[in-house]
């Protein structure tokens, strides 16, 4: 009876002090641009409590998952509430002779009636944004066969078009180019 009334304690002290996030609206998108066109490769929204759902488009098919941000989680990626999103952008280029082969990242959300957006590369982000990203995309591209949830809904349409809007804005962001091949000696 002792532990059980423990337990409930726990419980119920968890319950009441979950971190909640800040953001509303998050959406967080990997895409490429191939022929004027925008591929999207990932797509994630954070709900309020923390529930991370993923669109994951792999080699041969596509993929939903469902995860669950812990306290700690939720309290990093509240870090994006204290401030613009344009504060995080360090650089605007890349320095010489160095090249960006990885995909683009559009990232979107409100804090209170501010709607926040930004294209961006990571390496042109403070560390600190880098963190909150990388943190995230380690839980969407985990592929836990035990978090897989049926399709939701995404209007890949409208996001393209933000992304395109937003890209026109962020257009600072370089063409995704391998480094120039070395020739034998």
């Amino acid at each position: 009876m002792k532990n059980l009334l423990l337990f409930l304690t726990l419980l119920l002290s968890l319950i009441f002090n979950a971190q909640k996030i800040k953001l509303s609206d998050f959406k967080l998108v990997a895409y490429d641009i191939e022929a004027k066109d925008i591929s999207i490769l990932s797509y994630s929204t954070l709900d309020k409590n923390g529930k991370l759902n993923v669109y994951l488009k792999r080699y041969q098919d596509t993929v939903f998952y469902s995860y669950q941000l812990t306290n700690e989680e939720i309290e990093k990626v509240n870090q994006l509430f204290s401030g613009k999103l344009q504060d995080f952008v360090i650089h605007k280029e890349l320095e010489k002779d160095t090249y960006y082969a990885g995909n683009r990242n559009y990232i979107n959300f409100k804090v209170k009636d501010n709607n926040e957006k930004l294209c961006f590369i990571p390496p042109f982000m403070a560390l600190r944004f880098n963190e909150i990203i990388d943190l995230l995309k380690e839980k969407i591209y985990k592929q836990d066969e035990s978090a897989r949830i049926s399709e939701f809904k995404i209007n890949f349409e409208h996001i393209k078009k933000d992304i395109l809007k937003q890209s026109e804005i962020d257009n600072y962001l370089p063409p995704k180019n391998n480094p120039p091949l070395r020739k034998a000696s």
